[in-house]
């Protein structure tokens, strides 16, 4: 009897899902975390990986079969799509013996902290699953609780998508602990009807779970980011007196896109266009169109004034137009202050124009200029031409046969309007996952006042006023030396320049970190053969502080950066480290819009850590126009995380705050002027959505 059913249920199972299909496929299902840190089920990696530029946050509580009388586990998730089928995530499994409610009276027994990549192989075929091979638990100390390798196939079938592969894990060198995601696992996930929830039954290979998993819609006002909660319940554990361990537990993730993409800006492009009114048709004769050149290089003038951009100039070369000015308001990506100049230009042309420069200056030196046919422009702005004629008449960087020299300036001043800006930004010192605690940390604010001087030079002030802290970083507890100090930690005058055409220097000179005095220099270099660059950076310093060593500050590096896309730079090195240790590093960067993923591997003597760093603008993509004083947040805010390797002379994955730091400039110049790095013709090509979206979410409304 019992074969007969087994083999009328596949029958019986193509029969149901036809006649649900049409109910169940009523909406499409994103992509859910699973515990292990994946893109997955409950517990199980799937073939799926995050899309390219997508970011994943997730925190749960399910106990991932330890060996242990742990009653409070904590697992903490983020991970990204790096593209090209690659996902990579970090985890913090954090467990602790809670005796009462109260949290300070928990005991801290242990954590683990790794890291688990996953690659989908580049197979498509027709009846063919989605492959991928992957690692969890990389990483970290002896305390390995979920290592594995393994490979899995993932397929959809109408409302149902399924998972199946076979993974040989490592068990718990410090507990024996039962293995997890160990020998073939499998499992499914039903979507049910269009109410945006699926139901999950899987085995890992040593348990069962089972779980009703939730997907938010995409929200607009969280960034286009998607909510994805999850119960489940485990079966078939045990605890090492063979003791039940099956348990119910909660996750919850957030997936949100990094990167904003082409068909996203269009709808933008197209939203704007149709909320204002919409410009005029080309060829029609209007009374602005047939305003003189003078009339209508006044008013291009007035408009990009009252854009926000500062030191703005117009004027002519012949019948060539020439705009020059300075951003200081659209502190996102250097392209929407291009953008909307473009647009604007474009629009405002005096009639017989037939090309167009652009002048783009920071700190009162000219960083690169831009050029574009006319016509072309105008007509790809408003939907009526090509983007294959706007690329071909595109010229970026240092321009051939361009002499601004020779420009007849009709408006404007090279001098600037703002006398004082002003930058707010957060400061954070963190550990995470060490030996005493989950999450030790210092936060302040730092305000930095600047004030431009002449060509090239700024002074500056940073001032620091601590918000709190934990314990741990109180006076005389462990990691007081991370504790943020109060009070004026920088003072110094910066001197920028071209070395002639492809070296950007930046010197600056003054008090430094509060108690020491000395100088900092960063050159770039652009090397003749392609984009590629080499960065050399350097600190000499010494304390006025008696009661410290001097010299203790002094570091260097020097690298080659290897563009191998517009947005993935792969970064070589020799550094001379703050704690006085040499050695080499390695750093991958990869762009999504305008946040960037770093993953780097620096070795100083006998330490070599590896960690990632997350930098994000913490400002808004327009902000405050030029003024006498112009109020600002952060365009590039570094959140860096990293491990110690661990060897067999150093099984011990302990903090060590200050070893092996790279230097960190207080005026970093690739992020202040040069666009933190995004400046090369490769990279200004790909941007051509962005600068009409630019365009018509901040210029269009100055056409009015």
């Amino acid at each position: 009897m019992a074969r007969l059913r087994i083999k009328k249920l596949p029958a019986l199972l193509s029969v149901v899902s036809a006649l649900l299909w049409p109910a169940f496929a009523a909406h499409a299902q994103g992509v859910g975390v699973a515990s292990l840190g994946a893109v997955g089920g409950l517990n199980i990696p799937s073939a799926y990986v995050l899309g390219t530029g997508d970011a994943a946050f997730s925190l749960g509580n399910e106990d991932p079969n330890l060996g242990t009388y742990y009653n409070h586990h904590r697992n903490y998730l983020v991970g990204f799509g790096l593209g090209a089928g690659v996902e990579l995530f970090g985890r913090l499994n954090h467990n602790q013996n809670l005796p009462n409610k109260q949290a300070d009276s928990a005991e801290l027994i242990g954590g683990d902290l790794s890291a688990s990549l996953k690659w989908q192989l580049p197979i498509e075929a027709n009846g063919l699953p989605k492959l991928a091979l992957g690692l969890t638990d990389y990483g970290g100390d002896a305390a390995v609780y979920f290592r594995s390798v393994y490979a899995v196939a993932s397929d959809e079938l109408g409302p149902l998508r399924w998972s199946l592969g076979y993974a040989r894990s490592e068990q718990s060198v410090v507990r024996k602990a039962g293995r997890v995601l160990d020998g073939v696992f499998g499992g499914a996930e039903l979507r049910l009807w269009d109410t945006r929830a699926t139901l999950l039954a899987e085995t890992d290979g040593t348990r069962r779970h089972a779980g009703l998993r939730y997907y938010s819609p995409v929200l607009p006002w969280l960034a286009d980011a998607q909510l994805v909660g999850t119960v489940q319940r485990s079966f078939g554990g045990s605890k090492p007196p063979g003791s039940p361990a099956d348990d119910t537990s909660f996750n919850f993730a957030l997936v949100v896109p990094l990167q904003t993409d082409d068909a996203t800006r269009e709808h933008r492009t197209r939203s704007a266009a149709q909320a204002h009114k919409p410009l005029p048709t080309l060829g029609a004769v209007s009374s602005a169109q047939a305003a003189t050149s003078a009339e209508r290089l006044a008013t291009l003038f007035v408009a990009l004034r009252a854009s926000g951009l500062d030191r703005v100039r117009v004027g002519t070369i012949g019948a060539d137009l020439v705009v020059e000015y300075e951003n200081q308001r659209y502190l996102h990506n250097e392209v929407d202050a291009l953008g909307v100049v473009l647009g604007l230009a474009a629009e405002h042309a005096p009639a017989n124009s037939q090309r167009l420069h652009v002048i783009t200056r920071k700190a009162g030196l000219v960083i690169f200029e831009t050029s574009v046919s006319v016509p072309s422009y105008r007509a790809w702005l408003r939907d009526a031409g090509e983007s294959a004629a706007v690329q071909a008449t595109l010229g970026f960087s240092r321009l051939p046969g361009f002499d601004a020299n020779t420009v007849q300036w009709a408006h404007g001043n090279a001098q600037p309007a703002t006398r004082l800006r002003v930058r707010l930004s957060p400061l954070l010192n963190y550990t995470v996952g060490a030996e005493v605690g989950l999450f030790d940390y210092s936060l302040a604010l730092q305000a930095r006042a600047s004030a431009p001087l002449w060509s090239g030079a700024e002074v500056y002030a940073d001032l620091v006023q601590r918000l709190g802290n934990s314990i741990n970083m109180d006076p005389g507890r462990l990691y007081q030396d991370s504790r943020h100090r109060n009070g004026l930690q920088t003072l110094a005058l910066q001197q920028s320049f071209w070395w002639g055409p492809r070296v950007f220097a930046s010197v600056g000179a003054g008090l430094y970190q509060f108690n020491t005095v000395g100088a900092e220099a960063e050159a770039t270099v652009f090397v003749p053969w392609n984009e590629d660059s080499v960065h050399l950076r350097g600190r000499v310093v010494r304390n006025t502080d008696s009661s410290e060593v001097p010299g203790t500050d002094n570091a260097a590096s020097a690298s080659y950066r290897w563009r191998m896309s517009p947005t993935t730079w792969v970064e070589g090195g020799l550094n001379s480290y703050t704690d006085g240790s040499k050695g080499p590093s390695l750093a991958v960067t990869r762009w999504f819009g305008d946040v960037a993923l770093q993953m780097f591997a620096r070795k100083g003597g006998g330490n070599t850590f590896v960690g990632l760093e997350l930098s994000l603008p913490l400002t808004p993509r327009q902000g405050m126009g030029a003024a006498r004083v112009q109020l600002s947040g952060n365009p590039r805010f570094v959140l860096p995380v990293r491990t110690l390797m661990t060897s067999v002379t150093d099984k011990a994955n302990s903090q060590r705050p200050g070893a092996v730091r790279p230097i960190d400039l207080s005026y970093k110049s690739e992020a202040e002027l040069l666009n933190s790095g995004r400046f090369s013709s490769d990279y200004m090509s790909t941007q051509l959505p962005r600068l009409r979206e630019s365009f018509y979410q901040f210029g269009l409304t100055l056409m009015q």
